[in-house]
């Protein structure tokens, strides 16, 4: 009964965090992926005929279109990441009944409570993404693996069911993510190695048919895979801005903090702790302890040894220099039980009465320390952008028709499509990755001259693109008028404290908290004033900015269907006879243009037109309402000036 209520404590623990509110943050990157498969109702037949990518294997792919279905559920953040919650709440569970049943309901205990309170795993079981799957079926490899090689240490030899039974945990693991071949790599030598030495002659011959079996059967389920990995390896070499990730020298020394607990005390002080029982145990064990305990003996061997290769693996595939957290995240299943099992067998030195209640002490602490950072992962209202509270901020502080430039030109028609304000439109000017168009587009002027154009009327430093390569951009510092942060709150605790569980929290640090850069109407007209201009105007209600990037034109294009508003301010404090010119092309059909109380202007069809109207601009801020007179179809207007009349 107590091995009982421990799991139920566990599972109700890990389903807590992984279940809250799964909505709350916004998606990006990958998850808008997901969440696109399963609003068009993705085939999944499709999907393995032609995978998007070269790089990964469309398991994680098909878990969201899979649960759509058989839910019923209509598209959103929460259906998408549900089932991931469910993987990471099993990945839990499997942990801890393994520990339980291996080492009592103490090790059981403290190995499920620690992985459901870890804010690492618990980050990733609420993310539709490649990890949390990556670590369900490592689990399996790497437990059941050990399990199995402590038999063979002992002698024992395994049943057919148990080799087919490994071979699917760890087919499905390197099914889930690359990063984690070399893992299921390592693992798989333990296992030959461990039958070789510890089988006798008749039954050793039987172990390697067995393995052979077995390399053979992840050789036919991988091979499309490995060969599409491998030309992606060719590209990446090739091109070593294909490389992605933060620094090594940064990622490496921080990995088995993040799997204790965080970079930062709490986690470098419990790997600590870790680390030297573990030296007691070597040391009392006279560091022959796979003799005396197989099962540690062999967890040991797959746990570090698989850390090994993913840090030689990962720096080689990486060109030396980049790396992510995550690539290491197949590790952490075998380290986390290695980790319980040292404590477990230190804490069996104080006798058997004794050893439940350091076990259960242990993980009480653990989740004290861990609490607070494992809430607040729930609390991320993006990860790391607040794409809702940017939004909320745009439509509160700019007006309609007001244009937001953003500093990644890939957000506007992923991210920012998704989360689009309703007064303004956010948009880009021209491409800023990679570098090669940064420089060759002339991102930084580009951008500026439209702003000194009254092109846009906000900026947003999102990304800070390329500016460790070429040096920092402060030109909206010295331009705009007004500055706002848009913060991340759960986001900036994690990173401040050190328990935020991806890098991109500490290197890019506006997605935490983002900077925009604006102007109101009154300040663009105050600066228009001070450079001696006679007249500035805004876009207003009725229109829309259309950019055909796609089609390699980056001009941007106002688009009027029907009715729309603009506002002239006459800044000279008295009437102006102005000429007014449009550029524009019809589209749909010839289309009429009447500009306030003018003589219609003719556009035609698919021709970029020109055309002249005169006005008498009073005082003061005036509204100019434009209206097609067409049938149906739209006007694009490309150009709009007003200058004083000869």
């Amino acid at each position: 009964m107590k091995g009982l209520g421990a799991l139920a404590l566990v599972l109700a623990t890990a389903g807590a965090l992984r279940f809250h509110d799964l909505s709350r943050a916004a998606v990006r990157s990958d998850e808008i992926n997901f969440l696109n498969y399963v609003g068009r109702n993705q085939s999944l037949v499709d999907l393995w005929k032609s995978p998007p990518w070269f790089n990964q294997i469309p398991m994680a792919d098909s878990v969201p279109i899979v649960w759509a279905r058989l839910t019923r559920q209509p598209a959103g953040e929460s259906i998408i990441r549900q089932p991931f919650a469910l993987l990471g709440w099993l990945t839990v569970g499997f942990c801890a009944a393994w520990a339980l049943r291996r080492r009592g309901v103490g090790a059981g205990l403290l190995l499920g409570i620690w992985m459901a309170i870890l804010p690492f795993h618990v980050y990733h079981s609420r993310e539709a993404y490649y990890y949390v799957l990556v670590m369900l079926f490592a689990s399996g490899m790497a437990l059941r693996g050990a399990d199995f090689a402590a038999r063979l240490r002992a002698g024992g030899a395994l049943r057919a069911r148990e080799y087919a039974e490994w071979t699917v945990w760890t087919l499905l693991a390197c099914m889930s993510h690359m990063s984690a071949w070399i893992v299921a790599g390592v693992t798989g030598l333990v296992l030959a190695a461990t039958g070789w030495a510890g089988l006798k002659a008749a039954a050793r011959k039987r172990h390697a048919i067995a393995m052979g079996g077995v390399a053979l059967a992840m050789g036919a389920g991988m091979i499309r895979w490995v060969l599409r990995a491998i030309h992606e390896m060719q590209r990446a070499a090739a091109n070593p801005e294909a490389h992605i990730g933060s620094a090594f020298d940064w990622i490496g020394p921080r990995v088995l903090p993040f799997f204790a607990g965080g970079a930062n005390a709490v986690g470098i002080g419990i790997l600590a702790l870790v680390l030297a029982a573990a030296a007691y145990v070597g040391w009392r064990g006279r560091f022959r302890v796979g003799r005396e305990d197989p099962l540690l003996g062999s967890l040991t061997w797959i746990a570090w040894c698989g850390l090994a290769g993913s840090y030689t693996y990962i720096f080689a595939v990486g060109g030396g220099d980049k790396a992510k957290l995550t690539y290491f995240a197949a590790n952490l299943p075998a380290f986390l039980a290695w980790a319980v099992l040292v404590l477990d067998k230190v804490f069996a030195r104080a006798g058997e009465n004794r050893r439940l209640a350091l076990e259960a002490g242990a993980a009480a602490l653990i989740a004290l320390m861990l609490a607070v950072p494992a809430w607040q992962v729930t609390q991320l209202a993006g990860k790391p952008a607040a794409y809702r509270q940017i939004r909320a901020w745009l439509d509160a502080n700019l007006e309609t028709g007001d244009v937001a430039i953003v500093d990644r030109w890939l957000e506007p028609w992923n991210e920012m499509a998704l989360y689009a304000p309703t007064n303004a439109t956010v948009t880009f000017t021209v491409p800023d990755e990679p570098y090669e168009q940064y420089v060759g587009l002339n991102w930084r002027k580009t951008t500026q001259d439209l702003f000194k154009q009254n092109g846009a009327q906000a900026f947003i430093r999102l990304q800070r693109n390329h500016e460790k390569r070429i040096g920092l951009w402060t030109w909206p510092e010295t331009w705009f008028a007004r500055r706002a942060v848009v913060t991340n709150a759960a986001a900036r605790w994690l990173r401040d404290t050190g328990f935020a569980p991806m890098e991109e929290y500490y290197s890019e640090r506006n997605r935490v908290e983002t900077e925009i850069f604006y102007d109101t109407h009154e300040d663009v007209a105050e600066r228009a004033k001070a450079a001696g201009q006679d007249v500035v105007w805004f876009f207003g209600a009725g229109w829309r900015l259309f950019k055909p990037w796609q089609q390699g034109d980056f001009a941007d294009y106002r688009v009027l269907e029907g009715e729309a508003a603009m506002s002239v301010h006459n800044l000279t404090g008295k009437s102006l006879r102005l000429r007014g010119e449009v550029v524009a092309v019809a589209m749909g059909g010839d289309q009429k243009l009447r500009i306030g109380d003018r003589p219609p202007l003719a556009f035609a069809a698919g021709q970029l037109v020109r055309q002249t109207f005169d006005w008498e601009l009073p005082p003061g801020i005036q509204s100019l309402r434009w209206k097609t007179l067409g049938p149906g179809g739209a006007l694009l207007v490309r150009e709009f000036r007003l200058a004083r009349a000869d």
